[in-house]
């Protein structure tokens, strides 16, 4: 199969991360992949060296560029993809638009939910509704989004979890140093990361009360967070969290790590991963947590009450003292959580299991057009 994947571009977003992810795969198994980029980030490309992925980048110079939109067109046209399958709007709307009349099917992608649609969004959907077949979301949280915003009745809507490279997770923490004691030394200590940018939707206030709780309950305790924070308003709710820190005493308590590269080794090397998130897309931190065989507690929140695999390990009140509770039963039963959650990642979320589930997804769309298209004939 020929396997084209538009996208904004290749820097180190979650969705950027999984088209890469699947495209080695898919190619690996001998199907020809297209990954259409665009803009210039082009961070994970060296990801990439190693196969035979076609890239294209092709950067737009304003969100609707009719040069970029025509090149991408006559890609199509000459390397004559089975499917194109569009990531985050910008690669959707691109998708859509210059596969037009290609007789190729194009699939659109959702990645998060619960977001507000802004009126450009709302109106690029609106006008173009009618040139996309179908829609996959990474989680189903993501999937009603979708249709209850954007999609049109009737559209087709699949979901696929996001997936991880288990055989790369493992071979990073072979061997691999206790990152988290480095950063917060101490033999006696217990550490429990939050890992994110530092975002309101993160809900890192929370955060900090449950270090509050966790201190009180067992003063071994110590929070890390990793993560930064973005340029704007992002930078000014980071200061809030900092005050939020030093307003419950916890300046020797929570200690923050910034963006860093070596996020699941520092995962692997805590004793639990605290999520406080209100909102995102498919938890990809969670999955990796998992993969790491560190237990998770978390708040309610995308598809996270179907992953992680026992109820308690999921707090719906957003309760900080709750939360706290959660991670200390996460310490006390350490490893039978880290067993379950390992063995949910191996049965749902593989590389492989993922390309198995699309390629089922584009074959039903390429044989539904290769009917047609014979019909026709």
């Amino acid at each position: 199969m020929r396997i084209l994947f538009v996208i904004s571009g290749l820097g180190l977003g979650g969705a950027e991360k999984q088209v890469v992810l699947l495209a080695k795969e898919l190619n690996r198994r001998g199907h020809a992949v297209s990954i259409y980029a665009l803009s210039t980030r082009r961070v994970r490309e060296s990801d990439l060296s190693a196969t035979s992925v076609d890239l294209q980048f092709a950067p737009k110079s304003i969100r609707l560029d009719p040069r970029v939109l025509w090149r991408l067109r006559q890609h199509i046209g000459r390397w004559r993809p089975d499917i194109v399958h569009g990531f985050l709007f910008d690669g959707n709307l691109y998708a859509r638009l210059a596969a037009a009349g290609s007789g190729v099917p194009v699939l659109d992608s959702e990645r998060s939910d619960n977001y507000a649609l802004g009126s450009l969004h709302a109106l690029g959907y609106f006008l173009t509704a009618g040139l996309s077949r179908g829609l996959v979301a990474n989680s189903r949280s993501g999937a009603e989004f979708a249709a209850r915003n954007y999609m049109r009745p009737g559209q087709d809507s699949h979901v696929v979890w996001n997936g991880i490279d288990l055989q790369e997770v493992d071979r990073r923490l072979a061997g691999a140093a206790a990152v988290a004691q480095e950063i917060v030394p101490g033999a006696e200590l217990k550490r429990v990361a939050v890992v994110g940018t530092i975002k309101p939707a993160k809900d890192m206030q929370l955060a900090m009360r449950v270090a509050r709780k966790l201190a009180d309950a067992d003063n071994r305790w110590r929070m890390l967070v990793v993560g930064g924070e973005l340029p704007g308003a992002s930078a000014e709710y980071k200061e809030q969290v900092l005050q939020a820190r030093d307003a419950l005493g916890l300046h020797d308590i929570v200690h923050f790590a910034g963006s860093r590269r070596d996020v699941l080794e520092i995962m692997a090397s805590c004793d639990a991963v605290l999520m406080t998130s209100r909102r995102e897309g498919f938890p990809n931190v969670v999955l990796e947590a998992m993969a790491c065989r560190t237990p998770v507690a978390s708040t309610d929140y995308s598809d996270v009450r179907h992953i992680l695999p026992f109820d308690w390990q999921v707090v719906s009140s957003r309760d900080d003292g709750e939360l706290a509770q959660a991670l200390l039963r996460c310490d006390r039963e350490h490893a039978p959580v880290a067993a379950a959650q390992r063995q949910w990642v191996e049965t749902h979320a593989t590389a492989a299991v993922c390309a198995d589930r699309l390629l089922s997804i584009y074959g039903t769309y390429a044989a539904m057009d290769g009917a047609a298209a014979e019909q026709v004939g």
